[in-house]
C-alpha cells in the first residue's frame, strides 16, 4: 500500500485519497467464517497441541536455520508449523517474517510444493490483529509475488475496512486491478469493499469513483452484487443525488429486500414524491403474511422520520393523515426497526456453501438449479487450506477460494 503515490497519477483518486475524517462506525463487511478465520483458529489449537513441550525447541531451530550462515532451506511444513503458531511478540513474527521471506527467495529459484501461503500468512496477522505489521509485509519489495493472490487482496481489504482506512482499501483495489489477479477485472467480493469504502468517504470524488466501477463493470458484463450497488445508491443519497440513486435501484425490481425498500422510499421522498412513497408502505403493511411470519424491522425508523419530514413541509392534511395511518400502521406490525441504514448496509456476510458451475461465476444468467442432497465434501470446507488444485466456492464469492 506504499505504493500510493505510484498509482494516484489520476486528479479524481488523489483527491480521494487526500480525504482524510473521523469515522464514527468501522466494522467487518465480511465475517470471519467468509474469510477462513475460524479455520485458522482451529489449526492454530491442532499445531499448539501438537508442539506441546516441544515448542521452544522448534522456535530455537528454526532461528539458528535463519542465522546460519550457509542459509539453509526453509522447508513447506515448518513455515505452516510457525505461522499456525506464532504469538503476539516482536520476536516470534520477525522470525516468522524473516522466514518467509527467505522460502519465498528460494522458490523464485526452485519450487516444489504447490502449498499458496499469502492468504495463510495473512490470516496470522488479522487474527492477531496487526493491521500495520500487515500492511508492512503486504508491501514488503522482498515478499513481491508472495500475496499475488485475489484471497488475499480480500483478507488485506477487509481489515483495512474494518479500521476505518477506506483509501487503502481503494488503492489496494487499483492495484488488484492492476495485477489481474482472478478470471475478472471487477472480483466480486472486491468490488464490494472498494464501494463501501467510497461510501464511507462519501465526497463527489468517492461518489464518481464508485459510479466508475459499477458503469465500467456492467457495461463489461460483470457481475455487480446488490450489497455493491446498495453502497453506490446510498453514496448517491449522502451527495444529495436522488435522482442517481432511483435509478440504480431500478436494476433490483420488487420489493423484498430491506435495504433497498429503504433506499428506494428516501430517493423518493427527496425527489418529493410522496404518493409513490405511500405506495411502497401500503404494500410492507398490507402483505398477505401473518404477523409472525413478518420480518421484523422492515423499514428503518430514520427513513420514517426523514418521509414524516417531508411531509410535514408539504403542509396538506390529507396528505398528513395519510401518512399518520400508514406509519400507526408499521409500529402495530412491528415493520420499524431502531437499526439505522448504515447497520443494514454494512451487515456482515456469511458465507452459505453449495455447488457452482465454473462456467456461469461471472455471467448475469440465472444459476444452475442444485438439488436438495447433502453437500459433498469438497463444497463443505472452508478456504482456509490453499493448495492450489482444491477449489472451494461460497454464495458471494466469485473467485477460487
Amino acid at each position: 500500500m506504499n505504493s500510493l503515490r505510484r498509482i494516484t497519477g489520476n486528479s479524481l483518486l488523489s483527491k480521494v485519497y487526500q480525504e482524510s475524517r473521523r469515522i464514527l462506525s468501522v466494522r467487518f463487511l465480511y465475517s470471519e467464517p467468509f474469510l477462513g478465520l475460524d479455520k485458522y483458529a482451529e489449526a492454530r489449537q491442532r499445531t499448539s497441541s501438537r508442539l506441546g513441550s516441544m515448542r521452544e525447541n522448534f522456535y530455537n531451530r528454526m532461528k539458528s536455520q535463519l542465522s546460519n550462515p550457509a542459509k539453509s532451506m526453509i522447508f513447506t511444513e515448518d513455515l505452516k508449523t510457525v505461522i499456525h503458531s506464532c504469538d503476539d511478540n516482536p520476536e516470534e513474527l520477525e522470525l516468522c517474517v524473516q522466514m518467509m521471506k527467505r522460502f519465498h527467495k528460494q522458490n523464485k529459484e526452485l519450487r516444489f510444493g504447490t502449498f499458496i501461503f499469502g492468504p495463510v500468512a495473512l490470516r496470522l496477522f488479522y487474527h492477531l490483529q496487526k493491521t500495520d505489521l500487515m500492511g508492512e509485509v503486504f508491501n514488503d519489495p522482498e515478499l513481491d509475488g508472495f500475496f499475488d493472490q485475489l484471497k488475499s487482496y480480500l483478507l488485506c481489504m477487509n481489515l483495512c475496512f474494518k479500521n476505518g482506512k477506506y483509501s487503502e482499501v481503494i488503492e489496494s483495489f487499483e492495484e488488484c486491478q492492476q495485477k489481474k489477479l482472478g478470471d475478472s477485472k471487477f472480483p466480486r467480493e472486491v468490488v464490494v469493499l472498494t464501494t463501501g469504502a467510497c461510501y464511507k468517504l462519501n465526497t463527489p470524488e468517492s461518489f464518481q469513483l464508485a459510479t466508475n466501477i459499477v458503469t465500467q463493470a456492467r457495461e463489461g458484463n460483470f457481475t455487480v452484487l446488490r450489497k455493491s450497488l446498495n453502497f453506490v445508491a446510498a453514496l448517491a443519497l449522502q451527495q444529495n443525488k436522488p435522482d442517481v440513486a432511483l435509478e440504480i435501484l431500478s436494476s433490483m425490481p420488487g420489493n423484498r429486500w430491506i435495504v433497498v425498500n429503504n433506499l428506494r422510499l428516501t430517493a423518493l421522498t427527496d425527489l418529493n414524491r410522496i404518493q409513490d412513497v405511500f405506495t411502497i408502505l401500503r404494500e410492507v403493511v398490507e402483505q398477505n403474511i401473518t404477523r409472525q411470519q413478518r420480518p421484523l424491522g422492515e423499514i428503518c425508523q430514520s427513513t420514517v422520520d426523514h418521509i414524516k419530514q417531508a411531509v410535514d413541509s408539504a403542509n396538506d392534511k390529507e396528505t398528513s393523515h395519510t401518512f399518520e395511518q400508514l406509519a400507526r400502521s408499521l409500529t402495530e406490525g412491528n415493520c420499524v426497526t431502531s437499526r439505522t441504514m448504515d447497520d443494514l448496509l454494512c451487515v456482515e456476510i456469511r458465507p452459505r456453501p453449495f455447488p457452482r458451475d465454473d462456467n456461469s461465476s461471472y455471467s448475469f444468467g440465472r444459476r444452475n438449479d442444485f438439488s436438495d442432497g447433502p453437500f459433498r465434501e469438497r463444497e463443505k470446507q472452508s478456504f482456509s487450506g490453499d493448495s492450489q488444485p482444491g477449489r472451494r466456492r461460497f454464495a458471494g464469492l466469485a473467485e477460487e477460494f
